[in-house]
Formats: C-alpha cells, sequence, structure tokens
C-alpha cells in the first residue's frame, strides 16, 4: 500500500499574500503543473463559493481534533527519514520542507527522535485490532520539531494541536514560522494502516527594501503508516509522507494545482529491542 502511494501526488502553495518576489530566498519560480490524482480518502475538498480554492485564512473549527495514534506506539521512537522523491518546482519543494521542520542537506536522510502521548481524552478513544477499545495517542509535533531542528525554541500545546510556532537559533529566511492546520481528515488505525491528510498554512515573516512582511504559504502534508518487524524480530513503523505546495492569492490557495510534490520514506524503530509478541 505504500508503494502505491509513492504513485501519487500532494501539493504546497506558493506566497504571493504581501509581496511574492521576498519568497525566492524559499521557493524558486512558479511551475504549472497538473493535480495528481490522489489515493482514497485523501481526495482535497472544494470550498463553497471559492472553486476549487481553499481559504487559507479561515478559522472554522476542525471536526478531528487530532490525528490518532494506535496506543502500542505511546512512548519515544528514533525516526529516520529520506526524500525519495521531488516533482514539479525543486525551489518551493525545499522551502516547504524546510518551514516544516526539514535541516539539513534535503537529499541526505534525517534521524531524530519522535514522541507519541497519552492525553486520556474521551475524544481519543479507539477501537483496537482485538476488538477492545483503548485510548488513542497523539503525535508530539512540537517535540519533534525540536528534535529535528536541533534544539529550536517550540511553542505548542498538545491540547490545542492546531498551532505551532517555532524559531530556530538560526537566523535567515525561514528560521521561524507558525504551522496552522485549517483542514484534517484522519483514517482510523485498521489491520491495513492508518493515515491523515492536513492542510496547513504556513506563515513566516521576510523582509525587503528595509521593511518586514509576512508570507503565507499552503503546503498539504498526507501522511500513511503501517506495522512490521525487522529480520530480527523487532517492531518497526513504516510510513509514507507526501507534501504538496500551492499557490497562495489574497489567501486563497489553488488546491486543485499543486506546484511541487515531495515525497518521503518515514522508518520508527524503538531505541531498544522489541523483540516478542506484537501489542494491540
Amino acid at each position: 500500500m505504500l508503494s502505491a502511494l509513492l504513485c501519487c501526488g500532494p501539493s504546497f502553495a506558493l506566497p504571493r499574500r504581501h509581496f511574492v518576489a521576498v519568497s525566492a530566498a524559499l521557493a524558486g519560480p512558479p511551475c504549472h503543473t497538473s493535480a495528481a490524482t490522489a489515493p482514497p480518502g485523501f481526495e482535497a475538498r472544494r470550498v463553497e463559493g471559492i472553486g476549487g480554492g481553499f481559504d487559507m485564512l479561515s478559522e472554522q473549527p476542525i471536526v478531528d481534533v487530532d490525528v490518532l495514534y494506535p496506543p502500542s506506539l505511546n512512548g519515544t521512537w528514533v525516526c529516520e527519514r529520506r526524500v525519495a522523491a521531488v516533482e514539479g518546482d525543486v525551489g518551493q519543494a525545499q522551502g516547504a520542507w524546510k518551514l516544516l521542520g526539514g535541516t539539513g542537506d534535503i537529499q541526505s536522510g534525517e534521524k531524530y527522535y519522535v514522541r507519541f502521548v497519552d492525553l486520556r481524552r474521551s475524544s481519543d478513544a479507539m477501537t483496537g485490532l482485538d476488538g477492545r477499545r483503548y485510548y488513542g495517542d497523539v503525535f508530539d509535533r512540537g517535540f519533534e520539531i525540536e528534535s529535528r531542528t536541533g534544539g529550536a525554541a517550540v511553542r505548542w500545546d498538545a491540547r490545542t494541536p492546531n498551532l505551532l510556532r517555532y524559531e530556530r537559533e538560526a537566523g535567515g529566511p525561514g528560521s521561524a514560522a507558525e504551522l496552522k492546520v485549517v483542514e484534517r481528515s484522519v483514517e482510523l488505525p485498521s489491520e491495513k494502516g492508518w493515515g491523515s491528510n492536513e492542510l496547513i498554512r504556513v506563515t513566516t515573516t521576510s523582509s525587503a527594501f528595509g521593511s518586514s512582511f509576512d508570507v503565507t504559504y499552503a503546503t498539504r502534508v498526507q501522511r500513511r503508516w503501517r506495522r512490521a518487524t525487522t529480520s530480527e524480530g523487532d517492531r518497526v513503523v513504516e510510513g509514507l509522507e507526501i507534501i504538496k505546495t500551492y499557490r497562495v492569492l489574497d489567501g486563497v490557495a489553488g488546491v486543485e494545482m499543486p506546484t511541487s510534490t515531495l515525497k518521503s520514506t518515514i522508518r520508527l524503530t524503538r531505541p531498544y529491542e522489541t523483540r516478542g509478541p506484537q501489542p494491540k
């Protein structure tokens, strides 16, 4: 199923809101691409009155509070990720990758820690593979950004997970950003795996001619996960992440026409041996 997703593309949006020219530091020149067919459950939704666009400035509440993960993922994991393919505008793909936490050379693999937490909320109840009811875990987004960037200052609350702000020690374009999830759909865990589709408004500050201003990007992050085991019997979680970028015009993202698509493979392993029966 992961290989099937590798054949599909997502998208990210190029800033226009205040001053497009300045965004060149993070994203290359515009590139027109045709919309790729999304896997079932990951289709972009249309917006009433805006055709195929999405109002990135909308403050409408999101139905799904957060993405739920199996309770067996609770705790810390080692995350290894590697970019598998880039389609469309490479500059925009790399800009989105960096603003979402990417560090170093995009062609090199990344390795850092991630964490899943149990908040014990009634909204997090889910049915395990054994048919019993459990509390699902949520992904610690703040911990990931801090770990992935090597110590960025992060502001994030697990109980209001849709807004995250961070600032890296190194200055320059993309060193600080606000990530706001404006749309989300969730595929709950099953024997076939689980996944999520989030449209994220990325806001960063740029400057030109002695003045500073905000630049707004639109990025869709789609992830698909499944459980597996190594040849030695250790438990692992394998994932595919697809990041799409879109143009943004007066706050509206053209979500039917991605300008770039970046596909990465993700592998989660415990920092200790986990051989033995798999938990539910």
